[in-house]
């Protein structure tokens, strides 16, 4: 998956995802896990974030316009790459009414009292290696690298990891898997990891428990890092939804 032989990066991706959630994203109203359906994302340089995420919230007619089942933003929290460092992300029933969507789009043509808000970095499809459930809130995110026979051991301690930490406490924790569908040179040969809680204080409670020694779920952590080759990146989002196709 992370080599230069992408067909086979994709192949690999595409096996783990068969094996998994077969419910379509489209009707993933009740937030069930999913690996069905697809995003897209737009990242971008927004001076004040506050001002254009509330612009984008008076012209949600734009993610119908696209067909988006549900869109929402992401504000980077720490280690920003840029200041006002974004995104703006796009839920989709397939990986094809995402790639439509994007092409009824270009960001270079927005209208000027949005285009003056930001400054448009690049454009991703994603699609999910385990089931997710739409719940967004404040996110750890991370690139990281995964050699291809690696991947579905990779993806399965992280689904045990999940379990583990509901399981103890954190019913509301959630992580997902994406790998980038013409990403360019920003996300080739990796993958996004993001590990989903309620709020800060439910994330810094994750970090409390595993650091005080009391965590239960540690040895299902620990078992993760053996599948990861290299972490490129590492960030916190905060995420909120502002649409829903009806």
């Amino acid at each position: 998956m992370l080599t230069i032989k992408t067909n086979t990066y994709l192949t690999v991706s595409l096996t783990a995802l068969l094996a998994l959630s077969p419910h379509s994203f489209a009707d993933n109203h009740a937030g069930e896990a999913t690996t069905d359906g697809a995003f897209t994302t737009l990242m971008v340089a927004a001076p004040d974030t506050g001002k254009y995420i509330a612009s984008l919230k008076k012209n949600s007619g734009a993610f119908k316009a696209v067909g988006a089942s549900a869109a929402g933003v992401c504000v980077t929290q720490s280690g920003h790459e840029y200041p006002g460092q974004m995104m703006i992300w796009s839920g989709y029933p397939s990986i094809q009414a995402a790639l439509i969507g994007s092409s009824k789009y270009d960001p270079a043509k927005a209208p000027q009292q949005v285009a003056r808000l930001r400054e448009v970095k690049y454009g991703v499809t994603w699609k999910s290696l385990k089931p997710f459930k739409l719940n967004p809130g404040y996110e750890r995110v991370q690139r990281i690298k995964v050699a291809n026979e690696k991947v579905p051991a990779f993806v399965a301690a992280m689904s045990d990891l999940e379990a583990a930490i509901q399981n103890n406490g954190h019913a509301d924790f959630g992580n997902g898997i994406f790998v980038s569908i013409g990403g360019g040179s920003h996300e080739v040969q990796t993958l996004m990891v993001r590990s989903v809680s309620k709020d800060a204080a439910a994330a810094g409670a994750l970090f409390d428990e595993y650091f005080s020694g009391t965590a239960a779920w540690a040895g299902a952590f620990q078992a993760v890092s053996p599948h990861i080759d290299a972490v490129i990146s590492d960030n916190f989002e905060s995420c909120e939804q502002i649409y829903a196709a009806e």
